[in-house]
């Protein structure tokens, strides 16, 4: 993109009236356009995007308040706006203020702009997202919404159990020990019933010949004392009363239906349905078949791949609509809890709720963030196989952010805001891996900007990982020899401690985690926090294919740099870039990228990977010319002799050779090398490390 003597073609649009609306004539160029995305500079999450720009108000066209405005009650807080160049859109966001400046005579009159992408907003609030079961049974999409419902969430001290769905709330007779279960990782704690009644107006409905009564239970490995009716139905037909009943002696259940006279209808006796120390969703459904009601009693274990059902039909007899629930009718049962009580005016199978009901434990970090953003209507995109990500535990209340960065950090994935959209962007930690570049910029061939800045310093280290699984285990590693060790300098750098707490599935996940994230912790590099290229520049613009590189280059690429001037390491750099910031004038477009070493991105791939030692040294001095290195391996096995395994590269002092053959069976062995592959030509003194250039490092 060549506009040394062209302006360049941005586009600056406010969402109005349901349209993009070009202003792009009312930007001040004076002040230029900046945007910034991504994380900081070695920041641990994404901040919220920003773009910064002044706008012409002389007219007061851009004061929300100004009656005069043709834009008068169309902008205002979060109006959204778009920064395009050319068809590339750079920034969408909400503009979350409109302050007013102007000179003291009131010539220059301006607006200056901060717009800021929706983790803004996000970050704002503090509301609580509700728990997976509540979410599950009042989402708008539901295809069998439920008529009463009752999440029995309700805190200490409440009086009664406030309806989820706008109904009546539920009375209480006695005295629950409310909010004292916890035991449903779908749920906020609900009560134990200690002794209570609870009654339930159903609002009318129009009754649709089927009906079905869900409920959460818990029953102490005790069980209950005595026979008990867990829960009423009353309908408005001639089985007026449909009851579960449970069984002291087998901790069974069983059904029971009785005429408005208090006639025996229907007893199933007790069914073989275990219920002492379990936790289940119990459902009982009714279907109007003719002149016959053909019933099912059903219940099902959080993560269970299936439940227990029974079914029987009640000949002669009509049950209406559900106008009434009562639960624990006769005033004795303790130490049990029951929560979520719903009626539906549609049968739905017992497991449609089903990941709700396991507070949708073993969903992956990727497909959490997708689900989140859809339940919340907030556009979502991503990079890499979301199924193939880190298994997450249950999701517990929360507020929408934190439950995004907690998915996030337990994969070590990015969430971010894409350049597009006013939404999200997942990239996950897959995805990070054995990456082709997608800028290759050359310092000689004046593709940088300056300042190219490397930074040795203790920012990102971290020896000694603790990773602690909520409600779970944990596990520590740390790395006690090398140059980034816990040893004391100089064999070290000392004790860099960092404590993660995560929500992953299983025990089983955290020895990898912690030495996943203290492989990241001890990357023995300099940083390149600040990479700059300006798009206008003679190295760049006479390039297309490289602008357009750098243009599309995002959040999680890679960003390559040869060629750089001889005070620096001579190896290529390898950045991935976690962060954004550029500015557009008429004649310039500066980007500069936030960047943190790649190195320890690249994986072993089976079959292909090569595993080095940390045993191997020098066993005689050799000078700058010399091709035939004796090594010797005190410890491990020994270097490969196989043909087909060369060539590799080796480092020995900071010089990178090039290995074209090995001999020897035991220690020391002969190797033949090429010197010098990196530009550094120097002796090395016996004793000196011998390591793989790019060793092996597993994945998980």
């Amino acid at each position: 993109m060549a506009f040394s003597s062209d302006p360049l073609d941005v586009v600056v649009e406010l969402y109005i009236n349901g349209a993009w609306t070009d202003i792009t004539t009312d930007v001040l160029v004076r002040d230029g356009i900046s945007i910034t995305r991504g994380r900081r500079d070695e920041g641990t999450r994404t901040d919220p995007s920003k773009c910064n720009l002044s706008i012409k108000n002389v007219d007061g066209k851009y004061s929300p308040r100004n009656p005069n405005s043709p834009y008068y009650g169309k902008i205002g807080r979060n109006t959204p706006i778009r920064i395009s160049v050319d068809t590339d859109v750079r920034f969408v966001g909400e503009v979350s203020s409109w302050p007013s400046r102007w000179d003291l005579l009131g010539n220059d009159v301006w607006v200056p702009v901060e717009a800021a992408g929706i983790l803004r907003r996000l970050g704002q609030g503090s509301e609580l997202l509700r728990s997976a079961m509540y979410r599950g049974l009042t989402i708008p999409s539901l295809t069998a919404p439920a008529v009463a419902y009752w999440p029995c969430e309700d805190v200490a001290g409440s009086s009664s159990l406030a309806s989820g769905v706008g109904g009546p709330p539920m009375t209480i007779t006695g005295s629950p020990d409310l909010a004292a279960y916890d035991g449903f990782v779908s749920s906020d704690p609900i009560p134990l019933l200690e002794g209570s009644v609870w009654n339930g107006v159903v609002p009318y409905y129009a009754s649709s010949n089927e009906a079905t009564l869900r409920f959460l239970l818990a029953v102490p490995d005790a069980g209950i004392s005595g026979d008990q009716a867990l829960i009423t139905m009353y309908t408005s037909g001639s089985a007026t009363q449909w009851l579960i009943r449970y069984d002291d002696s087998s901790g069974n259940l069983k059904v029971q239906s009785y005429d408005a006279d208090g006639g025996v209808l229907l007893d199933t006796g007790f069914i073989a349905f275990p219920t002492k120390g379990l936790k289940l969703r119990v459902s009982l459904d009714l279907e109007q078949n003719g002149s016959n009601i053909d019933w099912v009693i059903s219940t099902l274990e959080p993560g269970a791949p299936s439940g227990l059902t029974f079914n029987g039909t009640l000949n002669s007899h009509t049950f209406g609509r559900v106008n009434r629930v009562v639960v624990a009718p006769g005033g004795s049962v303790f130490d049990t809890a029951i929560g979520h009580v719903s009626v539906q005016a549609t049968i739905t199978s017992v497991h449609d709720l089903g990941p709700q009901l396991a507070g949708y434990d073993g969903e992956t970090a990727g497909r959490r963030i997708e689900r989140l953003c859809d339940e919340e209507s907030i556009p979502f995109s991503s990079v890499g196989d979301l199924d193939d990500s880190t298994k997450m535990g249950a999701q517990r209340t929360d507020t929408l952010l934190n439950l995004l960065t907690e998915a996030a950090e337990s994969d070590l994935g990015i969430l971010y805001e894409p350049r597009t959209a006013l939404g999200l962007s997942y990239r996950t930690r897959l995805s990070l891996y054995n990456q082709s570049a997608g800028v290759e910029l050359d310092y000689e061939a004046g593709h940088l900007a300056p300042p190219l800045e490397p930074i040795d310093d203790d920012q990102a280290a971290r020896n000694d990982i603790t990773v602690t699984r909520r409600d779970g285990s944990s596990a520590r590693a740390s790395l006690d020899t090398g140059p980034l060790s816990t040893a004391d300098p100089p064999l070290g750098v000392g004790r860099y401690s960092d404590q993660v707490t995560i929500n992953v599935q299983s025990d089983g996940d955290l020895p990898n985690q912690a030495y996943w994230r203290l492989h990241l912790g001890t990357v023995d590099e300099a940083r390149y926090p600040q990479v700059s290229m300006d798009l206008s520049s003679p190295g760049v613009s006479g390039d297309s294919g490289l602008t357009q590189d750098i243009i599309d280059m995002d959040i999680g690429d890679r960003l390559t740099i040869e060629n750089q001037p001889a005070w620096l390491p001579p190896d290529l750099i390898s950045q991935i870039v976690y962060g954004f910031s550029e500015r557009m004038a008429p004649y310039d477009w500066d980007i500069t990228v936030n960047c943190t070493p790649e190195s320890p991105w690249q994986v072993a791939e089976y079959g292909t990977a090569r595993y080095g030692t940390e045993y191997s040294t020098l066993s005689t001095s050799a000078n700058s010319s010399t091709t035939s290195l004796s090594v010797a391996t005190s410890k491990g096995p020994f270097w490969t002799t196989a043909p087909s395994d060369m060539p590799m590269d080796i480092v020995v002092g900071g010089e990178r050779m090039t290995v074209t053959a090995i001999s020897g069976a035991s220690s020391p062995q002969t190797v033949t090398v090429t010197r010098s592959v990196n530009g550094v030509a120097k002796s090395h003194v016996s004793g000196s490390a011998v390591k793989l250039f790019t060793p092996a490092v597993r994945a998980f």
